[in-house]
């Protein structure tokens, strides 16, 4: 995907230009990593599961005993203003809440740019990688380092994302994304017991999976993934995205109706999720803000 960072971002309610933004470098925040971020994808210059992203946002925060600033609301008509003064249609949106020298801190940003039809039609490449380096496995903190070392090592290897496998060789998810598999006519996804990231657009896909294809969200170990008929990866920004590759094992994308069928579904959801009254409340509120 390429992305470009935007001309504005708000840093603590303040609309400002982002290269001028700035942060003490002896918050915990910085210092410790003691914050926590949601990526939201933007269509059509609407945010897509506002609400859910901020709920997780608000449970991970009660969590880590982590003070956010001001209420959902609040939340959603800062994200609006700053998506319109960028004019932002088709990309992501980021919210970093973190502690700051005098208090909670927060920062949002947005990126234009999306994956392109071509990638969706080759499939992502996954490379396995042994599940080391996540202390805070389950949310989504900025202490991201072993995440992101894991995806650098699989890019410079020429594939799209890590894939993360315990030392009894169960599967657990990729460095940035929620895996599922579709075996034996039923679709599996690692429970959240293993420590997973609960995902938006996993929750999203596991409504829309039809009974007669869902299975309870299931350990799942790598010999069985690699023997899957169909393999695919979720996250806000990719919705759903086919494997065509997990280290040697090659999977045939033109036998994949469950995976087309649940991102045709998925794209519907956005676009209703979209359209919701609070995304529609939260642009109105703009000339107020």
């Amino acid at each position: 995907m390429i992305s470009k960072l935007q001309t504005y971002v708000l840093l603590n309610g303040r609309l400002t230009r982002a290269r001028a933004a700035r942060i003490s470098p002896l918050g915990e925040g910085f210092m410790f990593g003691r914050g926590l971020f949601e990526t939201i994808k933007v269509r059509d210059g609407r945010p897509v599961f506002f609400r859910e992203h901020a709920a997780r946002l608000r449970r991970s925060a009660a969590a880590l005993q982590l003070v956010l600033g001001a209420s959902t609301r609040g939340l959603a008509r800062r994200c609006a203003r700053l998506i319109a003064a960028n004019g932002t249609r088709d990309g992501s949106l980021k919210i970093v809440a973190f502690d700051d020298t005098e208090g909670p801190g927060e920062l949002i940003l947005t990126r234009e740019g999306t994956y392109a039809p071509e990638v969706y039609a080759r499939g992502f490449r996954l490379a396995t990688a042994p599940d080391r380096h996540r202390p805070v496995a389950g949310f989504k903190t900025l202490n991201y380092l072993g995440n992101s070392v894991a995806r650098r090592r699989a890019l410079a290897a020429g594939f799209d994302e890590a894939l993360f496998i315990d030392p009894s060789g169960l599967v657990l998810e990729g460095a940035g994304s929620n895996m599922f598999a579709v075996a034996g006519g039923r679709v599996i996804t690692p429970p959240l017991t293993e420590g997973i990231l609960p995902g938006v657009a996993r929750a999203a896909v596991l409504r829309l999976i039809p009974q007669a294809l869902r299975l309870m969200p299931h350990p799942l170990t790598l010999k069985r993934l690699l023997e899957a008929d169909e393999v695919f990866v979720t996250n806000a920004l990719l919705g759903v995205m086919p494997v065509s590759r997990i280290d040697r094992q090659q999977f045939d994308l033109g036998r994949n109706p469950v995976t087309r069928a649940l991102a045709q579904a998925y794209r519907a959801a956005e676009l209703r999720s979209a359209s919701q009254r609070v995304a529609r409340a939260a642009r109105k509120s703009i000339a107020g803000a």
